[in-house]
């Protein structure tokens, strides 16, 4: 998550998207925290 995070500040917005098959990643939260202290408008889908 750590590349990921170095990444983030450059994005204008973002689309967050979770598997009904295999729901939330651990992963998940922490990225869509990331986003939201960056605050880089994320779409939840």
């Amino acid at each position: 998550i750590a590349e990921v995070e170095r990444v983030l500040g450059v994005l204008d917005g973002a689309v967050l998207v979770v598997s009904v098959d295999e729901g939330v990643q651990p992963q998940t939260p922490l990225l869509f925290r990331a986003l939201q202290r960056l605050h880089v408008p994320t779409l939840l889908f």
